[in-house]
């Protein structure tokens, strides 16, 4: 339609659809019925346990399905993951998970909070930096991760710094109250630590309202007036442009892309089985006692469904967007509602698809480009993510991942990078601000990209571009030539390797090429730290720019399932310790874009967002440019427009 509108994608009408609050009511009333679960118990996570994947390729509407659900609880201090037919009605399994800490939950996080506003020790604290009214202090509840020396044995723990916010109505974080923080054991429901290295006087930035805005802009709109090109089937199975895909949402990973196909010329050919962000790790790298535990893996340790934001039509989207709600399963065994969590809409580039010229230009022919964009955005803390699955018609597949927000401040006694002090304040990062050093820091995200490229039994290939020196009798001398290597075990790919493909060798096109995809990664970051120390240990994915593994169903979460205070070794480092053949198999892809964040003036006091992103190419796949077909006009929209799109 010409204008936003919103959809809900609560029904059961396909197999891979996340849990909807009447399914999720049911897992928590079967886990009560036999016993494994009471009024006291807190879930992590009640989620979709997918059927086999070989089921799902087969399924069509229609044809009858299974549900299930993988449930992560907590008794007191003790874990337990589940597995449960809801179908049946019944528990499949219940296992105690022993040394491990499940994700954050919401009343964990108020809990750290309102215990440390009343631990006296704290206050103590405050009150010597000049703190009597505590109304003014805004604390956030971290989880620290993991350092030696700082093992608590088993505790359940948040570290809660504070920020004076009284001055600001928009950015808590600009006024840090530097050198303490209180160290909260949430079983224990009590402070069991107040960390403090000094006083450092809260005098930095102060939050004020933009007085001069520039001019408003004509309008730059993108509209449909003529209707949506893409077709939406309960608000979760999606057609356009020859694609088709399925959309999920969780509360860990966010949006889950599943089973996409390309209708080649009447033909559906598999694409993709699943694809979604794994893994999020943002390590600081400022030494102070205050700031070295600050090293988050926000996806295992937070959920990025969790916290998405509710999409602001016509900011966080175009106006011509569809918005999909959704529900989140909620600590109690309920659920809650995410208005607007996801936005689907089309994008007119601006760009041409294809073009060529002839006899000086008096000859054109061009097509112009024309995507499909889905979208959320987590707010994780001070930092806000723009995550997209794009489609284009030249049946690429783009994960754009932009990063914007407010940067984490640290106050110093710098005002002026003339000041003597500037040398130490700023060693670890950037003066944006009066009295307020940025801190170097990275972002990593380590996507699953089950490719399944017409078929699940797949090889990956290295090419490296390499010089050739031709013989003497040659005036041309030298050229270069691509050699391609494939994979026989699981392995890595780092930052300085070549081009990456995934090729059936099993099927062969018209041309008699096997069909590949590219994975194209413009920018390959990788982290510079020994996956030996922590709390590098924890995230060993960002150490390299791709893992390649065998299919394996449980492996989903690059950094392993419980990555809350872990010591590390966990996920992709231990599942490729024993390399499993992976030639001709069903093989998937764990890319990771980062950025290396070094701060500038221009990111504060808001940072304009930063872009990343992998592209998913055909190589081969086709016979042709699949564009080639592409109309060089629109449809005419309606003679009339709605009033309201004048």
């Amino acid at each position: 339609s010409v204008f936003s509108t919103t959809v809900s994608a609560q029904e059961v009408s396909h197999p891979l659809n996340a849990l909807n609050a009447r399914e999720v009511t049911t897992v928590v009333s079967i886990l009560s019925r036999a016993g494994e679960v009471d009024k006291d118990t807190l879930f992590t996570a009640i989620r979709l346990y997918e059927p086999p994947k070989a089921e799902m390729w087969d399924w069509r509407p229609g044809k009858p399905f299974l549900r299930k659900s993988l449930v992560v609880f907590r008794q007191g201090a003790k874990t337990f993951e589940a597995v449960v037919d809801i179908s049946a009605a019944k528990v499949i399994s219940v296992e105690e998970k022993i040394g491990v800490q499940s994700s954050v939950l919401i009343s964990e996080w108020r809990m750290a909070q309102a215990v440390t506003m009343k631990d006296p020790d704290w206050q103590k604290a405050m009150r010597a930096r000049g703190f009597t009214d505590f109304n003014r202090l805004f604390c956030s509840p971290i989880l620290p991760g993991f350092l030696p020396g700082r093992d608590y044995a088993g505790k359940r723990i948040f570290n809660v710094p504070c920020y004076e916010a009284s001055k600001s109505k928009n950015n808590p974080y600009g006024r840090p109250v530097e050198g303490v923080y209180a160290v909260v054991d949430v079983n224990a429901k009590a402070v069991i630590d107040v960390v403090d290295t000094g006083i450092v006087p809260v005098r930095n930035y102060e939050s004020q309202s933009q007085t001069s805005l520039r001019p408003a802009l004509k309008p730059v709109i993108n509209i449909s007036p003529a209707g949506a090109n893409f077709k939406l089937k309960g608000g979760l199975e999606v057609e356009w442009q020859n694609w088709s895909f399925h959309l999920r949402f969780e509360r860990r990973n966010g949006i889950v892309v599943s089973l996409v196909r390309y209708n080649d010329k009447g033909r559906l050919r598999k694409v993709a089985y699943q694809m979604a962000l794994s893994e999020m790790f943002v390590p600081y790298m400022d030494p102070y006692p205050t700031w070295s535990y600050k090293a988050f893996l926000d996806a295992g340790e937070y959920g990025l469904g969790y916290l998405a934001s509710s999409l602001r039509p016509g900011k966080d989207c175009p106006r011509n967007a569809v918005y999909i709600n959704s529900i989140v399963p909620s600590d109690t065994g309920k659920v809650f509602s995410v208005e607007r969590a996801m936005c689907i809409f089309e994008r007119a580039t601006g760009d041409p698809a294809w073009r060529h010229a002839e006899n000086a230009g008096r000859d054109v022919e061009s097509r112009r480009a024309v995507e499909l964009v889905v979208r959320m955005i987590p707010t994780v803390g001070n930092y806000d993510y723009t995550l997209d699955w794009v489609f284009t018609q030249t049946a690429d597949i783009k994960l754009r991942m932009g990063a914007t927000g407010i940067l984490a401040i640290k106050g110093v006694e710098t005002t002026s990078m003339k000041d003597a002090t500037a040398p130490r304040d700023t060693k670890y990062g950037t003066l944006v601000a009066k009295n307020s050093t940025a801190p170097n820091h990275d972002h990593y995200f380590s996507y699953r990209i089950d490719l399944d490229v017409d078929g699940s039994n797949n090889t990956f290939v290295e090419g490296k571009i390499t010089p050739v020196t031709l013989p003497p009798e040659n005036p041309r001398r030298q050229i270069w030539a691509v050699d391609r290597t494939p994979a026989q075990k699981e392995t890595t790919m780092g930052e300085q390797s070549g081009l990456w493909f995934v090729k059936n060798t099993n099927k062969q096109t018209g041309l008699g090429h096997n069909p590949s995809v590219e994975i194209e990664m413009p920018t390959r970051v990788t982290s510079p730290l020994s996956p030996k120390f922590s709390p590098q240990s924890r995230a060993v994915f960002s150490n390299e720019s791709l893992w390649i593994t065998a299919y394996n169903r449980g492996q989903v979460y690059a950094a392993g399932n419980f990555p809350n205070q872990s010591k590390g070794g966990d996920g992709l480092p231990a599942w490729i310790a024993s390399p499993q053949n992976i030639s001709n198999k069903d093989i998937v892809l764990w890319p990771t874009i980062g950025i290396n964040h070094i701060p500038r003036a221009e990111d504060w006091p808001m940072m304009p967002t930063l872009w990343r992103e992998i592209t998913i190419r055909p190589f081969n796949f086709f016979d042709e440019n699949p564009a080639i077909d592409l109309n060089p006009a629109f449809a005419r929209p309606p003679a009339k427009l709605p009033k309201k799109a004048q």
